[in-house]
Formats: structure tokens, sequence, C-alpha cells
């Protein structure tokens, strides 16, 4: 039987780079043979329409080596931003899903597909989407490597944004910066202070020239949601082996590259949720639960803690279980790599629930990004809204501490006032009133 063989993908770093040449290549192939003299003998005959036709050729050419490039950049296919979507928008009650809906000029579910069709139209943002450091990480047993770099950012596993733990274009410092453009300065001061800097970046350069009527806060707010699902797809966070398009995957005699297998394939597979109200119960307690846990941090610190359970399962969860082991205690993993049914039904049970707990984490960052858009909204009218971290106890122990200097310095100023031979209060208040 034939395989069906996916089409060959570009290095990420190369899109934006090939894409010029590319276009360039589709314009030359769409000229016609003869050289210059030929088309100057046209211009000087008036051959409008050929030149038109030429046009649309070259055009057609490269829009459509523009969507070849594009699809070797894609992210966690629609199906898998889609079931994302369904969860965090039924998790949105009330107002709140309304309120998004307007700030997203849409609503989560039909903007599954938004993210794929930005990065077909900017190529260079495909770049967002996927975590790089420097020195790159990777699982043991892939490569040799130092056991510093056998996991993801740090000696702990953490990343952040100083173009070593995480370049500053890549996914993690992607997500914080178009949080950042949501975030009200006041309440974000009511956290306790990151043990590990952010370090978000002030720019992104895959975004500089991308025109201002694309740079709107509707927009950002699409593509952090966007970043939030591909968080959740473990290729995402490492580069090794061209992030698995450079492992073949036989199934069933089909042939995917492993990238291609979990990006399109593994969303195709996952079970239908359970519908009743049952489930919307399961889902809210489970959102409810972790909700509270998670209140007391910053929204960006939590994008790298899950970010660095989502790292350790590509390696413990996905290379592994397709790692041979040698009788000289070295291991590899064949390519073409052929996985059967249990391993495949392994990895469908880990997106089942990467997605299930994608969609409960979109949520919650969306309800802080509303909270956030509450009190900016207050700070403008100059009304204080009370904030769940803000801590009742320890700012009527500030006011406290304020009335007993004030309060006595007061009373002095105002007695030494009368001794001086000032008028007392009452006397003022009385030669006021008479007034």
């Amino acid at each position: 039987q034939a395989l069906s063989t996916p089409l060959s993908r570009p290095p990420l770093e190369l899109v934006s780079q090939r894409l010029p040449t590319t276009m360039a290549a589709a314009a030359a192939a769409a000229t016609p043979l003869g050289g210059s003299s030929a088309l100057r003998r046209q211009r000087r005959q008036g051959a409008g329409r050929s030149s038109s036709r030429e046009r649309m050729a070259s055009t057609y050419l490269a829009l459509l080596c523009l969507a070849t490039l594009g699809r070797g950049a894609q992210s966690w296919a629609t199906n898998g931003h889609e079931r994302i979507a369904r969860i965090a928008q039924d998790l949105l009650k009330g107002k709140h899903r309304d309120q998004l809906r307007s700030m997203m000029h849409g609503d989560l579910v039909g903007l599954a597909d938004w993210e794929q069709k930005m990065t077909l139209k900017y190529p260079e943002t495909a770049t967002l989407h996927f975590h790089r450091q420097e020195p790159e990480w990777t699982c043991a047993g892939l490569r040799d490597a130092a056991p510093d770099l056998q996991h993801l950012g740090d000696k702990s596993g953490h990343i952040k944004c100083d173009g070593h733990l995480a370049e500053e274009g890549s996914l993690y410092c992607a997500m914080a910066y178009f949080f950042e453009h949501f975030a009200h300065d006041t309440l974000l001061r009511d956290f306790p202070k990151p043990e590990l800097p952010i370090d978000t970046p002030k720019k992104l350069d895959a975004i500089r020239n991308i025109p201002a009527s694309d740079q709107t806060p509707s927009n950002y707010l699409r593509w952090l949601t966007g970043l939030i699902g591909d968080l959740h797809q473990p290729l995402h966070w490492l580069k090794e082996k061209d992030y698995g398009r450079e492992l073949k995957l036989i199934y069933k005699d089909r042939e995917y590259t492993l990238f291609q297998f979990w990006e399109e394939e593994i969303p195709k597979l996952l079970p239908n949720p359970p519908a009743g109200s049952d489930y919307s119960k399961t889902l809210d307690h489970r959102y409810g639960s972790e909700a509270s846990r998670w209140g007391h941090k910053l929204p960006t610190e939590h994008f790298r803690e899950w970010a660095k359970q989502v790292a350790e399962a590509t390696c413990t969860q996905v290379y592994s279980a397709m790692e041979v082991n040698h009788a000289d205690g070295t291991r590899s993993i064949d390519n073409p790599f052929r996985a059967d049914d249990a391993l495949i039904q392994k990895w469908t049970n880990l997106a089942n629930e990467f997605t299930a707990v994608g969609g409960i984490r979109l949520a919650f960052v969306l309800n802080e990004i509303l909270e956030h858009k509450k009190h900016k909204a207050a700070h403008k009218e100059g009304r204080g809204v009370h904030h769940r971290h803000r801590n009742w106890k320890t700012n009527l122990g500030t006011n406290a501490f304020i009335a007993a200097i004030v309060v006595p310095l007061t009373l002095f100023g105002l007695r030494f006032h009368l001794q001086l031979g000032g008028p007392g209060l009452m006397q003022f208040m009385r030669g006021h009133l008479k007034t």
C-alpha cells in the first residue's frame, strides 16, 4: 500500500527568510521564455493581455508558496484549539462570556482557526508558537547532553525571557507579552514578586512589520488564547529533531512526521466530551478548585509552571515511549518509527487531559484579564475595587500605623496653636457660623 507522505516542512527560522526569495522565484517561474528582448518586443507590440496573465500566474504561485510554507509552521490544529476553546467557553459564565466576546470581536470557538489564518497571512509569526532557548535543552536519551540541559530552562525547569532560558520571541515570552497588554500595573503590585523574574519583552520582532490594523487589542487577545492552546501541545516545547518533524511515524500503514501526527491526527482521535449537566458540574468543580489555588500568583508565573509540566511530559510520555534500549545501555528511536494501538491510546489519553486542563487554564486567564479590565476602569474613575488577593488585615494594620502617627501630631499642632493665643476650634466654628 502507498504511504501518504506529508509535505516537506522547512525549519521555523527559515520561513520568514525564504518567503521573499520564494515569491521572487515564483514570479520568475511565471515569466515566459525569451529573455528581456522578448519582453521589450511585447511592450512595443502592446501585449497587455499577456502581461496580465503573467501577473496573475506570478501572484498565484506566490500565494501557493506562501500557503505551503505556512503549513510547515501551523500550530496545534484547529481541532485541538476548538476543543480547548469549547471547554473554556463553557466555564465562562454570564456577563463574563459576553464581555470577552465583545473584547475579542467573536467567541472562542468561532475563532479557533484564527491563529492558523494569521500564521498563513504573516509567516514570520510562526516563531511565536514554539519554545526556543540557548543552548537548546533535550530529553535524556535523545542525544548526549550535560545534565543541566536535560530539562526545560534552568536547573529547576523554569524559564524567563532573558534570551537564554527563553528567547524573547518564543512561546512563553509571547504569552507574557500579550497578557501584560491587558494587565493593570496597580493590581500586579498586589501579587508577591516572582522569585525568578519574568523579564517580559518590551516588543516582539515577529509582529514588528505587521500593520497597525492587525495589531489591535482584540487580535492580541486572540493571539494569547491561541498560544495558551499551543502551550498544551507537548512537541511545541522541544526543538530537538525540529519539534518532531525529522522523525517519521507509521501508524496503520500511513506515514506522518511525529509533529504532524500530534498536530493533526491526535486531536481527531480524542473522544467527544460527555454530554449533560454532570460533566459540566465536574468541570466547574475542577475549575473552582484550581482557580482558588492559582489566584495567588501572576498568570505569567503560572505560564512557566504549566510549561514545565508539559515539557516533562514531552520526554516521559512521548519520546521515552518510542525509545529502544540496547544491550550497551544506549537508547535510540527508530526512524521511521512504527506505532501500535497501545501507544496511540496512551498519547490520546495524554492529549485528552492536556486539552481539558488547557480549557480550564484558558478560562482562568481570561477571567483574570476581565478582573484587570475592571480595575483599570475603576482606577481611571478614582474608585477602589476589592481584589481577592488584597489582605484586609494588612491594609488595616497599615492604616492603623498611619493613624498612630498622624492623629497625635494633628492634636499636638492644634494644642500648640491654642497656647500661642490662636482661636480654639469651637471658637473658630462659632465665629464662622455667625458670619
